[in-house]
């Protein structure tokens, strides 16, 4: 894929610290509301296993894990941006106040993937909605999501993708290398989070590559599913073996 980026913990978080006040409604508009549909998808995929509790990794403002706690799923969410995660707090008590499911109300941590603050064999499931890309250390955090997933446990990751049908990737390309990064820009008033997200698309392993990454650490009966003609991807795996 494309060349090396910059993805130290310290800029990554600064990033997004800066885009989080606009970062709701630009996810929303700049991909004219299918992200809801992703989820959705993740969602439903999810909860056919019964999870009894989640860990949402890169949670951001907490649209996929107050999802998954509207299905009666108690959930935390884990981020390296501050800033999200007070927006994401603010978003699960709405939610909270509004839908009553049994489950108590999403909690959230400041943290990084590749330290993640819980013991060995804690959660049910692990997501990762669109942030797997922007790790630092993806290798480590692989390991750390292995440790951290009871025997048996659901790994989900939601991550863009390139179309592989050539008119439609022609298109997507427009779209995706030009209008976006100048719409995110004016909005979020950001010279570089929008730019960084098509070389951040493009320099992350895709489709049956990831799929072997995730086979190569450790994780078992591993597919994908395309959504939306390859726009977005669905990666599914479990948690099989020791945690050593």
């Amino acid at each position: 894929m494309g060349g090396t980026l910059n993805k130290d913990r310290a800029g990554i978080s600064a990033m997004f610290n800066n885009i989080a006040a606009s970062y709701d409604i630009l996810n929303h508009l700049l991909s004219f509301g299918i992200d809801k549909y992703w989820r959705a998808v993740l969602v439903k995929k999810l909860v056919k296993r019964k999870p009894k509790k989640v860990l949402d990794i890169a949670c951001g403002t907490g649209d996929l894990t107050i999802a998954i706690y509207k299905r009666g799923v108690e959930v935390i969410g884990l981020d390296i941006a501050d800033k999200m995660i007070a927006i994401a707090k603010k978003k699960s008590d709405k939610a909270y106040e509004s839908f009553s499911t049994g489950a108590p109300k999403p909690k959230y941590i400041c943290g990084s993937a590749d330290e993640i603050p819980f013991e060995n064999s804690t959660f049910d499931a692990v997501t990762i909605g669109f942030g797997i890309r922007n790790f630092e250390n993806r290798g480590e955090s692989l390991l750390e999501i292995k440790r951290v997933l009871k025997r048996g446990g659901t790994l989900a990751i939601l991550e863009f993708a390139t179309p592989k049908n050539k008119l439609w990737r022609a298109l997507f390309n427009i779209y995706f290398l030009k209008i976006l990064p100048f719409v995110g820009k004016i909005v979020s008033k950001d010279n570089h989070a929008y730019n960084y997200l098509p070389k951040s698309v493009e320099s992350f392993p895709q489709y049956k590559e990831f799929a072997d990454e995730l086979e190569h650490f450790g994780f078992d009966s591993v597919k994908y599913k395309s959504l939306t003609g390859g726009v977005a991807i669905l990666y599914t795996a479990y948690r099989t073996g020791s945690t050593e």
